[in-house]
């Protein structure tokens, strides 16, 4: 899950990229079900580039998932 803070309601989009460029997902979440959304359940073991980009924000992540 991913666990944003921001006064801003628009629309927070997610993009998933593993370490060799591929785009693996992308969506567009609402700030509200943020907290209820998960991504990556089904991707293997690896490391993993998570972009969140809102409005005029963007932020990425590198997770490990076990």
């Amino acid at each position: 899950m991913i666990d944003v803070k921001t006064t801003s309601q628009s629309t927070v989009n997610l993009k998933v990229y593993d370490m060799v460029g591929r785009l693996l997902e992308q969506r567009d979440v609402r700030v509200s079900d943020l907290e209820t959304t998960t991504i990556g359940d089904r991707y293997p073991s690896g490391v993993y580039n998570v972009i969140v980009s809102q409005e005029d924000s963007v932020e990425t992540v590198r997770v490990v998932k076990r």
